[in-house]
């Protein structure tokens, strides 16, 4: 006969029971969401870039043009008023309004939620430059179409990327010689930078190349002394001299002058 035997105090084995682990549903819940954010996201981007969505349907021009056609500058950026109201070629546009001739400047301004607005300025011409060229108020040079050259504008001729230099000049010897009553005709410089002044009564001033402000504030003080009686007879004063300065009457007008001025 078996005699089955107790097991001795002490000795049971406990199983251990381990809690289920819960699930993170803050964590999960914020998953999700930043997910279908980003999904939204991504199809509102592809909606309103496609061109069907938000096309531009105006163009409008602000700005005061005297030798632009505004309909001409509409039809030179048509071609890139393409694409949605948001990505529409901007450089494009400004690039192509500012290629016509008298077109300055373009700002491109977007206006909700179908229309882009252009800001357009344009030059403003002060001198001619070389046979068929227009100096701006900065210095730049712009060719206008044939037969739109503006007539009374100061002549400059000079070597080309000069058109700054010029101009600066310009403005320096008009206000000195305004107290002489004289306007400014022509402003020449040749490739030796050697300057050239015509005034509108054909007279001629030759300031050459070196010291040439002096030269020209020499010539301020002698034609304010006696050589101002003799202005309607004289041709060119030439101030290419250290000291002094050379006289070419016009014809048949040369005075009976001997002495020094």
């Amino acid at each position: 006969m078996a005699i089955r035997q107790r097991p001795k105090a002490g000795a049971t084995r406990t199983r251990v029971v381990k809690p289920r682990e819960q699930m993170n549903w803050q964590s999960n819940l914020r998953n999700v969401s930043t997910v279908l954010v980003l999904l939204i996201l991504i199809v509102g981007i592809v909606y309103v870039n496609n061109t069907d969505t938000l096309p531009i349907q105006h163009v409008t021009v602000e700005g005061e043009l005297v030798n632009t056609d505004k309909k001409d500058l509409i039809e030179a950026v048509t071609p890139y008023v393409t694409g949605s109201f948001l990505d529409v070629n901007v450089a494009g546009i400004r690039a192509a309004g500012e290629a016509l001739p008298w077109v300055s400047q373009i700002q491109v301004r977007r206006v909700w939620p179908d229309t882009l607005h252009l800001m357009v300025n344009e030059h403003q011409a002060i001198a001619r430059w070389n046979e068929d060229g227009l100096v701006n108020t900065r210095g730049h040079v712009f060719y206008p179409e044939s037969g739109k050259m503006p007539v009374g504008l100061i002549q400059l001729f000079g070597p080309e990327g000069n058109s700054e230099l010029m101009s600066r000049q310009l403005v320096t010897i008009q206000q000195s010689v305004d107290s002489l009553g004289l306007r400014v005709k022509s402003l020449t410089m040749d490739e030796r930078r050697s300057w050239q002044v015509k005034f509108t009564d054909d007279m001629q001033l030759q300031l050459g190349r070196a010291a040439s402000e002096q030269r020209l504030a020499r010539f301020i003080r002698v034609f304010k002394g006696p050589l101002a009686s003799y202005r309607d007879q004289i041709k060119i004063v030439d101030m290419r001299y250290t000291n002094g300065l050379a006289v070419v009457w016009k014809t048949g007008k040369q005075p009976d002058f001997n002495g020094i001025v």
